[in-house]
C-alpha cells in the first residue's frame, strides 16, 4: 500500500501559480474509466504502453522498483479494467516530481494526461506541496503545450539528456508553483 493517498530546476519563476481547469473526465468520448494505484499485476500492460509510446522506455525492473517503494506514487488509468495510461511521481520535502506520464498511443489526445496531472496537482496542493517539477523532450511540443496550459513554466534545459537515435536531445525542465511559492 502506498504511503500517499491516491490521486486524485531550482529557479523560482516570476510566473503565475498553477491552475486547474476543473476537468473531471477526459474529453472526446473516453467514457468510463478509473484511476487507481498501479500494482505489480499491471507491469506487463504498463511496460507495453511504455514501449509503444517512448523512444527510450524504462525497464520492467525500474517500474517494479517504483511500485514497491513507498516514496513513489504510481497510478494507472484503466478502461474496462485494462491500463491505458500511467503516472509516476516522487516527493522530496515540499516538492513533487513527475517522473513519467504516458498514455497509450491509441488513447492519446483524449484528455487522459490532463486528468492525471490535474488530479496529481490537486492532491499535491492538499498535501501542502509548494512546487511540481517535470522534464520533457525538447521535441515533444504537444506535451509542452499541455504543461503550459496547466501552469508550468520553463525553468531550465538539460543538454543532451535524452537518447534519440544515434544522438541525444535536450530535456526542457519545467516547474509549477502550487502554493505561495517554493519554500
Amino acid at each position: 500500500m502506498r504511503c500517499w493517498q491516491s490521486l486524485p530546476c531550482t529557479k523560482k519563476p516570476a510566473g503565475r501559480p498553477c491552475r486547474s481547469t476543473g476537468l473531471t473526465a477526459p474529453e472526446h468520448g473516453f467514457g468510463p474509466q478509473s484511476i487507481r494505484a498501479m500494482e505489480l499485476e499491471d507491469l506487463d500492460a504498463v511496460q507495453a504502453i511504455e514501449n509503444a509510446a517512448q523512444l527510450t522506455p524504462w525497464s520492467t525492473s525500474h517500474f517494479r522498483d517504483c511500485i514497491t517503494n513507498a516514496n513513489y506514487l504510481c497510478q494507472v488509468v484503466t478502461r474496462d479494467d485494462d491500463p491505458v495510461a500511467f503516472l509516476i511521481l516522487s516527493r522530496i520535502l515540499d516538492e513533487t516530481h513527475v517522473l513519467n506520464v504516458v498514455v497509450a498511443p491509441a488513447w492519446q489526445r483524449r484528455g487522459i494526461a490532463r486528468l492525471m496531472l490535474e488530479q496529481a496537482m490537486d492532491q499535491a496542493r492538499k498535501d501542502a506541496m509548494s512546487v511540481m517539477y517535470l522534464e520533457v523532450r525538447e521535441s515533444n511540443t504537444g506535451a509542452q503545450v499541455l504543461y503550459r496550459q496547466l501552469g508550468f513554466d520553463v525553468c531550465g534545459v538539460r543538454k543532451n539528456y535524452y537518447r534519440k537515435g544515434d544522438g541525444h536531445e535536450n530535456a526542457v525542465l519545467m516547474q509549477c508553483l502550487l502554493s505561495g511559492g517554493h519554500k
